[in-house]
């Protein structure tokens, strides 16, 4: 199984005869080779005149686009790019497409029609917003081995703690930390490239001083009542995933879902039914934890944790390790939840420290019994002073103690 890249030519090109990987002088498509050389075991350009070509392939500029031309001019070139491209491939690969809607409106569907996996990470956004998307992820350059050494911590973890525990079988009496943070697994989900479970979710409790919430009670307050029942006022996750299963669903839409901090037993008994099929679901899933017992507070290790591990799952950049087609989060009303393949919402833009990767291993460490519980906090002591200084001032309330 290979990585495949494919990006669009650009209009801004050297005025002589050179590779094609030389030709195209325009800052997108510069920024573009160095996202998919740092991703993609090869790549290929997909020109509007010569159609799939090899970054060595030594070619004349041109002035040609497929913006200009028909819908069966476009159909036509796809076709000649389909052919090319298909006896490039083997199953399994994954494909990673940096091009406009109509370089790739014929050729993604038959890519996935024919089982491959297809990520067009830029999709929907502006020049400008593309610019700043790949400027992002070369910041990053490491992130992809980064995300590796995450999973293989979680490895470690699930080894060490017997396996993870399916949702609806959680309950008080298992042997649970005070507090920590939480991973949630869904079923169906993987991760892009390997067949390995891809985390969903994450999750602490007790970032607020003097919050005295347990890990337990926050998996309870997910999971929902012993006989099925849930309150998703009092879970931002339950109200995500009802929103979710409502909007595929229609039959499961309830107009008070997500209205006020509180309801009445006449509002509550019209959710209750919704409230079931989302304590089943959530039910379905699977979590990890790691036992990091310190001191509740925003400058917690658990909040230094929390927001690099979304940094890095997700970040600015957008998710390296795609949602399924099917996922349930696809149907959420909130892009942010479908565009990132979690079902967080605070924190997606982070710009994680990959240094955080190092405290995480000690916790896991802790966790599985090979190290003792530290006597202070393991996280860089500056952190959240650091974090503070840097936040826009209409972003401080994340910040608040």
């Amino acid at each position: 199984m290979a990585t495949v890249g494919l990006i669009s030519c650009v209009s801004r090109k050297r005025n002589y005869a050179t590779e094609a990987k030389n030709l195209y002088s325009s800052a997108l498509f510069t920024k573009s080779q160095k996202y998919i050389m740092s991703r993609c075991d090869r790549w290929y350009v997909l020109s509007a005149k010569f159609g799939l070509v090899e970054p060595d392939d030594i070619i004349d500029p041109y002035e040609e686009t497929l913006n200009s031309k028909s819908l069966s001019e476009r159909k036509e070139w796809a076709d000649r790019v389909w052919k090319d491209l298909y006896n490039n491939l083997k199953p399994g690969d994954f494909i990673v497409i940096l091009a406009g809607i109509r370089y790739r409106e014929f050729i993604v569907p038959r890519l996935r029609k024919h089982g491959f996996t297809v990520e067009v990470p830029m999709e929907g956004l502006s020049i400008g917003k593309q610019l700043q998307w790949l400027s992002k992820q070369l910041y990053q350059p490491n992130r992809e081995k980064d995300l590796e050494r995450l999973y293989t911590a979680l490895k470690t973890l699930e080894a060490g703690v017997g396996g993870k525990r399916v949702m609806s079988d959680c309950n008080g009496k298992q042997n649970w930390p005070l507090s920590g943070v939480y991973f949630f697994f869904e079923p169906g989900e993987h991760r892009s490239k390997v067949e390995e479970s891809r985390v969903i979710r994450v999750g602490t409790h007790a970032v607020s001083k003097g919050s005295k919430a347990t890990l337990w009670n926050r998996l309870r307050t997910h999971r929902g009542t012993n006989i099925g029942g849930g309150n998703h006022r009092s879970s931002i996750f339950r109200l995500h995933i009802g929103a979710a299963l409502a909007g595929k669903d229609i039959s499961l839409v309830v107009s008070s879902w997500g209205v006020g901090q509180s309801a009445n037993k006449e509002v509550r008994k019209e959710e209750e039914s919704l409230e079931k099929v989302v304590s089943r679901y959530i039910g379905t899933m699977s979590l990890l934890w790691i036992a990091i017992e310190d001191e509740a507070g925003p400058a917690s290790d658990r909040a230094y944790i929390e927001r690099n591990l979304i940094g890095l799952l997700v970040g600015p950049a957008g998710p390296i390790d795609m949602p399924n087609n099917e996922w349930l989060g696809r149907y959420s009303p909130n892009v942010r939840i479908n565009k990132s393949g979690l079902w967080n919402l605070d924190f997606l833009d982070y710009f994680y420290s990959p240094d955080f990767l190092d405290v995480l291993e000690e916790y896991v460490k802790v966790t599985i019994g090979k190290k003792p519980k530290p006597i202070k906090s393991i996280a860089p002591s500056n952190w959240y002073a650091k974090e503070r200084q840097k936040v826009h001032q209409n972003q401080l309330p994340l910040f608040q103690e």
